[in-house]
């Protein structure tokens, strides 16, 4: 489903050049869930972008389902994503001015999909994530465990052939952290979605098929 090769990545700080990632080559199949770990600044966000078109490499070929990433334009990654990308992230980024079905609709929405369907869609994830009588409530309304379990039915509504999580558990307690993370297994299992999740707990990689751990910009098996 991902294929990464000889990717090369560096940002200008301080008049000087800190490589993020060199050389770097990682394959990832359908349906494999992929942990990324490594210390802060070993480049674990900059590829979850890379693989969403978000950023792109200064060398190398990114190809997610097919698509050469790398090389479509501004507009087509912006698509790309919409259609093919599920995010997941530490801090919920749910929009605080619509309720909890709107934050639901809005991915479909910007498809140009709505209707009976969409909201029949939403109300079954909505009853998978045990949030189905909060549709009306607003964000500020719900628990940190309740918006990330928004979050995770967000992210999945359109059905994305991958799911990115950057630390989905960072902001949550050890008991909520595991309760979202079998929520997780269980969603994408059923949908049998890729997904690559960054994460700096050895309690969450060790629930993925695989650990890969970022090292002088390179992948190393964990």
């Amino acid at each position: 489903m991902i294929h990464l090769r000889s990717l090369d990545k560096r940002y200008r700080e301080g008049g000087r050049d800190r490589v993020v990632l060199h050389d770097f080559s990682l394959d990832v199949a359908e349906g494999e869930r992929l942990a990324l770990v490594g210390r802060s600044g070993a480049g674990k966000s900059t590829l979850l972008n890379m693989i969403s078109g978000m950023d792109s490499p200064d060398a190398g070929d990114v190809n997610v389902g097919g698509a050469r990433v790398d090389r479509l334009s501004e507009r087509d990654r912006t698509l790309f994503r919409r259609r093919h990308i599920g995010f997941v992230f530490q801090f919920f980024n749910l929009i605080p001015t619509l309720t909890v079905l709107e934050n639901l609709l809005l991915p479909l929405q910007l498809l140009g999909q709505g209707g009976a369907e969409a909201r029949g869609r939403a109300a079954k994830l909505l009853q998978q994530v045990g949030l189905a009588d909060r549709g009306a409530s607003f964000p500020e309304q719900l628990s940190g465990g309740e918006q990330q379990r928004v979050a995770i039915a967000r992210a999945l509504i359109h059905r994305p052939r991958v799911l990115l999580a950057d630390e989905p558990t960072g902001t949550l307690d050890e008991e909520t952290g595991a309760q979202v993370l079998a929520l997780l297994d269980e969603l994408t299992a059923a949908y049998h979605m890729t997904v690559v999740m960054v994460t700096h707990s050895p309690e969450v990689a060790a629930r993925m098929d695989r650990v890969i751990r970022l090292v002088d910009g390179r992948p190393v098996e964990a």
